[in-house]
């Protein structure tokens, strides 16, 4: 029976011709390089089940209902599909599902600007630029202090805060993640150099 169920499987996952009924019509979505991502069916008593994986491999369940799937770290679209096998060694359709891995975003800050000290820049000469699939959410140093933004836009552009002292105020990017919480890279540098008021002298009389 097992070398039934083999040359069955071949052929139900194998050959073009054999409907392939799509378990959603909306592509899953993971990470690239996401790891024990868990996927299922509703499981029937006596059934086994067996599992191909394009773009990853599996990591737990076996020929059960219910595996663990390991992604590939390139991004990409492929496909997970299972036939199951009744008690007697019947198998049914083959099921599929789509799955998309998300590539890792990076984030990069630039932008230079000079202003007066107690003031804030003007213009939002600051940007973040980004590759990967948003929207995004950062965490980047303005002067040693930690800000975060949200954001859909690419590029997406800043002012800076009010700042109370002079000198120059670098920016970096501390950590970046996008859609699904796919984290990635940041890169880059910006700076604002902020100006003392002049010390003007009292006024003489001459």
């Amino acid at each position: 029976m097992k070398t039934i169920n083999l040359y069955l499987t071949l052929i139900f996952l194998m050959i073009g011709s054999v409907a392939i009924a799509q378990s959603s019509t909306s592509p899953d979505s993971v990470c690239a390089g996401a790891t024990g991502k868990s996927y299922k069916v509703n499981g029937t008593a006596g059934s086994t089940y067996t599992w191909v994986i394009n773009g990853g491999t599996q990591a737990s369940g076996g020929s059960t209902d219910s595996i663990t799937v390991d992604w590939s770290a390139t991004p990409g679209t492929d496909t997970l599909k299972v036939v199951e096998f009744n008690v007697i060694g019947c198998p049914g359709d083959t099921i599929s599902l789509a799955v998309v891995r998300l590539p890792a975003p990076t984030a990069t800050i630039s932008g230079t600007d000079s202003i007066c000290i107690n003031s804030s820049t003007g213009g939002a000469p600051l940007q973040l630029s980004f590759t990967g699939v948003g929207p995004w959410t950062v965490d980047y140093l303005e002067d040693g202090v930690t800000r975060n933004i949200s954001t859909s836009n690419n590029p997406y552009t800043f002012d800076s805060q009010v700042f109370a002292s002079a000198g120059v105020k670098n920016y970096s990017v501390s950590t970046v993640s996008g859609r699904l919480g796919c984290s990635g890279s940041g890169s880059g540098s910006g700076s604002v150099t902020v100006f003392s008021k002049p010390a003007t002298s009292a006024i003489f009389h001459y």
